[in-house]
């Protein structure tokens, strides 16, 4: 079955929109496609979308409206770029080597360095924000009973109501409002710094132990210096290096040699059944020799 053969999109009409034509070495190389194997199209110059172009040797930029939305009802309206003609007056292989010069050009301006982005401060846990100093309860009803005893005496004393004028009670009280004020500020900027400090990451536990290596060898080294290798361990045993019943223990070894002989006969008079006599008697008196030879070494 023969297959149907791509052919080029047919120009339906002869009219255009009555424009000059558009050269292609005056169009940006981005802004359209001409790579064998793939539709040609360009961006519409006066709606900036992509839209296929038609024809062979004469491109024209297929009909289209304004919006891609008419099929949810919009109304049509024809796009004034439509049907405008595009001059192939460079080949497309000059075409190619524009576009691959634009996409070096654009390579070379990409920086390649790595900019790391900093990393987050940790914020302080919340079990930990509560044990942060503060200023007390105590001393912002202070601060509050400062600021009511002030505008309390401004409203009834007749100098101090104007504000040109400050008499003596006023003054002082001004003055201790003054000072509570800024024991209050002073705790709230303590609790700040404290907030900070333990937003902070905390130095790393190998710069901590850099810190006091060299004290910690100094005391290490002192130590061992004072306490000898041998009597690292007080009240140890030493190990025996003799038994203590020298008899009994050279008993047991010739009881042990004795044993070890007997069993070396039997198993080679049984491995020289056939071989005769001669033989189980020379295996016999080479099992005496080694026991009695066990015997003088123990």
């Amino acid at each position: 079955m023969a297959k149907n053969r791509k052919r080029p999109g047919r120009t339906r009409t002869k009219r255009d929109n009555r424009r000059a034509s558009m050269l292609l070495s005056s169009i940006d190389p981005q802004e359209i496609n001409l790579r064998e194997g793939e539709m040609k199209s360009i961006k519409c110059p006066d709606c900036r979308t992509w839209r296929r172009l038609m024809g062979d040797t004469t491109l024209k930029i297929r009909e289209h409206c304004i919006s891609d939305k008419v099929a949810d009802g919009e109304k049509h309206v024809r796009c004034d770029g439509s049907n405008q003609v595009v001059v192939l007056d460079i080949s497309v292989e000059q075409w190619s080597e524009a576009v691959l010069a634009a996409d070096s050009t654009a390579t070379g301006r990409r920086s390649g360095r790595v900019i790391r982005k900093p990393r987050a401060s940790v914020p302080t846990p919340v079990h930990r924000l509560g044990s942060m100093p503060g200023p007390s309860t105590r001393l912002i009803s202070a601060r509050t009973q400062a600021r009511n005893a002030v505008n309390r005496h401004r409203s009834e004393c007749g100098v101090c109501r104007t504000g040109r004028a400050r008499c003596t009670v006023g003054r002082e009280l001004e003055i201790r409002m003054g000072h509570t004020d800024a024991t209050v500020r002073l705790a709230n900027e303590q609790r700040e710094s404290a907030l900070r400090a333990a937003a902070a990451p905390t130095i790393p536990r190998t710069q901590q132990w850099r810190r006091v290596v060299k004290d910690v060898n100094r005391v290490d080294d002192a130590r061992r210096a004072l306490v000898p290798a041998a009597a690292a361990l007080t009240g140890a045993l030493g190990v025996p290096l003799a038994p203590q019943d020298v008899e009994a223990h050279e008993r047991r070894q010739a009881e042990l040699g004795s044993q070890y002989a007997l069993r070396n006969t039997a198993s080679t008079a049984a491995r020289g059944e056939m071989a005769g006599p001669a033989a189980v008697e020379s295996a016999l008196m080479d099992g005496h020799v080694r026991a009695s030879g066990n015997d003088g070494q123990d």
